[in-house]
């Protein structure tokens, strides 16, 4: 009755709904024809924007025409019910009216669709924007394989007449191969086995030969081992010799300045044996160890009184070095002059000397090995119920992951750790679980095994290695 029309009109261009991929040939149909990488490009840089936003539109179009029918539907009942007012002034309207209300509706009309055109203009300009940067960004990606490829293909370019080279060395090397196949199967095979048999037996004598070189390069070796012993032998001799020589001098020829030569070596001699001797007498000898012990041997006529022999530790070396095992020094001490006054009678000064150095020195080592346990594990220190007994070290190890506890003991009885690091091998532990699901003869086997690896040349940091093995065992 209006005449009012509302999508007939709209000037808008209209995207076409057949995809270009349609109308291009499928890729079953060309065989000989394959698409360029470009196109892909392009497809994955515009075109598939250009589809993804295409789909969201359109989902939201079809919402929309749902919610519109639904409208309309509604609209549709409503109207059958009660007449519009418009209509009821349009047929109650004279000639005039009519025609002044229909050029309303024409003017409202032509705005509706000029707003129509303008929000798709807009929204067509929004789209072309997003189309642009989509476009700047892979064509910037474009530029950034570019030089990527770029750089292949130098560095390829610099390979290639290296490899071309290798190549050709490797077909004339194949050719002169073949030809010599060919040499090899013209010939004579008769004379060919011939030769065969010769080359083995030439093999034979050769294996032969080469024995008779190492049986031979072996007893050179050994007669280089002699040699070489006679050499040092030699060589002791002659200082001997030399040392004998210049003590008949210092005899002879002795002056105030050779005095005082002999006295420097002599502080030399015990800075190097960290041995200072104090007192000599034919009723005491006194001297002083690594400037922490003071050992005094009462003796008759020079001969030592093993039974009465006094060791203490020096007040000054307590201030100057921290101990770190305050629990252990006691002991150590004590145990000292035990194996002195426990041995033989015959004992000599210089064997007195030599036991108590060689003793304090494998303390030192081990308190060494004690002291590398105790910066990683926790160290407790558990003296034994006697003299004899020695003392347990006990670290604490932790696994984190299996939440569990283990307490591993080392036990040094007294002959073990006197005797450091030749004992070793010889030494026992034992391996306690505080908590936790974690065997103990795994961790036990594993300490032992690092403990049996230990050699008297090889041993710094055994203990420590035997508590990283067990914690390894769980980790």
């Amino acid at each position: 009755m209006t005449g009012i029309r509302f999508m007939d009109e709209i000037a808008a261009p209209r995207r076409s709904m057949v995809h270009s991929s349609a109308l291009r040939p499928s890729r079953r149909q060309s065989t000989e024809s394959e698409i360029p990488l470009s196109e892909y490009v392009v497809a994955m840089a515009v075109d598939v924007p250009q589809l993804e936003l295409y789909t969201h539109v359109s989902k939201d179009l079809q919402v929309w025409i749902e919610r519109i029918k639904g409208i309309y539907k509604e609209a549709e009942e409503e109207a059958l019910k009660i007449t519009p007012e418009l209509f009821q002034e349009f047929v109650m309207a004279d000639e005039e009216g009519q025609n002044e209300l229909l050029h309303q509706l024409k003017l409202i009309k032509v705005h509706k669709h000029a707003q129509a055109k303008s929000e798709w203009y807009d929204w067509k300009m929004q789209w072309v924007d997003q189309l642009y940067q989509k476009a700047d960004q892979g064509f910037r990606d474009l530029e950034a394989d570019a030089k990527v490829l770029e750089d292949i293909i130098n560095q390829a370019q610099e390979v290639v007449p290296a490899l071309n080279e290798e190549y050709e060395n490797i077909i004339r090397e194949l050719k002169q191969e073949q030809a010599d196949v060919a040499e090899l199967e013209n010939c004579d095979q008769g004379y060919l086995h011939e030769l065969k048999t010769t080359i083995q037996e030439q093999s034979v004598a050769l294996e032969a030969f080469r024995a008779d070189v190492d049986e031979g390069e072996a007893k050179l070796d050994r007669l280089q081992e002699k040699l070489d012993e006679i050499e040092a032998h030699k060589l002791e001799t002659t200082n001997a010799i030399q040392v004998a020589e210049r003590q008949v001098q210092v005899q002879k020829n002795s002056t105030h300045a050779e005095v005082f030569r002999l006295k420097d070596e002599l502080e030399a001699l015990q800075n190097l044996h960290m041995l200072h001797v104090a007192k000599v007498l034919p009723n005491l000898f006194e001297f002083r160890y690594a400037s922490s012990y003071d050992v005094s041997v009462p003796c008759e006529d020079f001969c030592p009184i093993v039974k009465e022999l006094s060791i203490k530790r020096v007040q000054s070396a307590k201030l100057k070095y921290k101990d770190a095992f305050p629990a252990l020094s006691p002991l150590l001490l004590k145990t000292a002059g035990l194996l002195i006054t426990r041995s033989n009678e015959g004992l000599t000064v210089r064997q007195i000397v030599e036991c108590l150095g060689d003793y304090w020195s494998a303390c030192s080592q081990l308190l060494a090995q004690l002291k590398l346990v105790a910066i990683k594990y926790p160290l407790a220190i558990i003296q034994g119920a006697d003299d004899e007994s020695g003392f347990i070290a006990t670290a604490t190890v932790m696994f984190p992951s299996k939440k569990a506890k283990a307490l591993i003991s080392f036990i040094f009885d007294t002959r073990t750790f006197s005797s450091w690091p030749i004992s070793v091998q010889s030494m026992q532990c034992d391996v306690q679980v505080a908590y936790g699901p974690i065997q103990r003869d795994t961790l036990h086997e594993a300490i032992l095994a690092r403990l049996r690896e230990a050699t008297l040349a090889d041993n710094y940091g055994c203990l420590l290695d035997a508590c990283t093995v067990a914690s390894d065992c769980y980790a």
